[in-house]
């Protein structure tokens, strides 16, 4: 198995937005419009720099705004700028746009059209690896756009309303102009141009791992994913889970131990499959599959797990990350096996229970708070957060990834229930009792299970 592959075309986002108009430099394409592309004398507007990586690296961005000397009257100084140079890093793949306020004295003379311009300087690695490939005969997979989040296909549509320009000025450089129109003062409410960068997607923050899955495939398939095996990672996270939740809970052993078997089990699908998947997107854990028979290079989003993701982007900063990966799911690596373990525990609750817990959206918003609260505890939290999902689905899962010398299941799980009524006693409320009711359905479905496997 090798790590070469042949680098994917992803969606063209700024030739979308600007119908192929763009300006080369370096691995970055720039277009540049003027928000509102009629301006009013003594209001501020903006030069819209619209930047797309074409790298699966970062690359630093220097933009330099020069406007116009002077108005068509001859008078000089009536353009102005809090700043002309602004500094980004892009991320790999990145598609976003810069905006430079730009500002007029009440006197400045109207004028069909005046220029702007913007300098832009690229800074990126010696030699580039291109994921958006120039001049590609592949036709982009449009659907993709809508992969997008909701904020990002409006700031998208609006941006394509947009004139955008790619004129280069004179031969040689990487200034790029755009015109536009100024119109004499007119009563109107206020408006700001907030400045800044803003982001419509990147590899980084939206999630598509195609770049590093690609370089590190091979990594992954022969050193990482062989090394996961299920009695060293108990062993490594028992005592970091029960450190992490006993500063917002008083947890005790059995509650520890099923937090650790859920997460074992979590990695443990990673190199083969389960007889049966509790549910069909639990696939999505066994990433030997996806390792072995590759992925769509049409910009098809992956799902992968969380700490997939973590660990890819960790191999490229720490090679000690091959050698020993368990390590890493002590300490950087540990919030997004937490995060893998909160949503697959919320799914595996559902089966247990046959009770929808939450939409998509409610799980992520809620694993997200559980990871900060773990992370940075600034109050207990409470039965109910602690037993959905985690305590519970790893109630379930807890016989598919055996231990050697483990007591039976049903010893354990006939001590938790013991453990949860006793907590009843102070704990049991209105707002806990749909958790205490659940923690009684999930148990009696891990007591069927065990019986069908006695």
């Amino acid at each position: 198995m090798t790590d070469a592959k042949p680098a994917p075309n992803y969606p063209d986002i700024l030739g979308y937005i600007t119908d192929d108009q763009y300006l080369t430099v370096g691995v970055v394409q720039a277009a540049l419009a003027v928000r509102p592309p009629v301006a009013r004398v003594g209001r501020p507007f903006g030069a819209i720099l619209l930047l797309q990586n074409m790298s699966d690296s970062s690359v630093d961005v220097t933009a330099t705004l020069h406007l116009p000397p002077k108005d068509v009257a001859g008078q000089k100084g009536y353009f102005g700028t809090p700043k002309s140079v602004m500094d980004i890093k892009l991320l790999p793949a990145e598609v976003g746009y810069l905006v430079m306020p730009i500002n007029t004295l009440p006197r400045t003379a109207p004028a069909r059209e005046y220029t702007i311009a913007v300098d832009v300087q690229v800074k990126g690695p010696a030699k580039p690896r291109f994921i958006r490939q120039i001049n590609a005969s592949d036709e982009i997979n449009l659907d993709y756009y809508f992969a997008l989040s909701e904020e990002s296909i409006q700031k998208l549509i609006v941006l394509k309303m947009l004139n955008f320009s790619n004129k280069k000025r004179g031969m040689f450089g990487s200034i790029i102009e755009a015109t536009f129109a100024l119109a004499p003062a007119k009563e109107m409410p206020r408006n700001d141009v907030k400045p800044g960068w803003f982001s419509l997607w990147s590899v980084g923050t939206d999630g598509d791992a195609r770049p590093l899955l690609e370089r590190y495939r091979g990594t992954l398939a022969l050193s990482v994913v062989p090394n996961l095996k299920p009695l060293e990672l108990y062993r490594a996270l028992y005592p970091i889970t029960k450190e992490r939740f006993e500063r917002t809970y008083p947890l005790r052993a059995i509650e520890v131990h099923f937090i650790t078997k859920l997460m074992v089990y979590i990695l443990s699908l990673a190199p083969r499959p389960p007889l049966v998947y509790h549910y069909p997107e639990e696939a999505m854990y066994t990433i030997m599959t996806i390792l072995k028979s590759g992925w769509p290079t049409d910009g098809t989003p992956i799902p992968l797990p969380f700490w997939c993701r973590g660990l890819l982007h960790l191999i490229g900063m720490d090679a000690e990350v091959i050698d020993n990966p368990i390590l890493a799911f002590t300490g950087a690596l540990y919030d997004d096996l937490l995060r893998d373990a909160v949503v697959h525990g919320f799914h595996i609750m559902s089966v247990a229970t046959q009770r929808r817990l939450g939409t998509e959206y409610d799980i992520r918003v809620y694993t997200d708070y559980l990871a900060q609260q773990l992370r940075r505890p600034n109050q207990a939290v409470t039965f109910a957060e602690i037993y959905l999902p985690l305590v519970l689905a790893g109630m379930v899962v807890a016989e598919d990834v055996p231990l050697p010398n483990e007591p039976p299941l049903l010893e354990r799980i006939h001590a938790l229930m013991k453990l949860y009524n006793a907590r009843a006693a102070t704990e049991r409320n209105p707002q806990t009792e749909t958790a205490f009711l659940i923690a009684e359905d999930v148990s009696n479905f891990a007591l069927r299970r065990y019986n069908e496997w006695m």
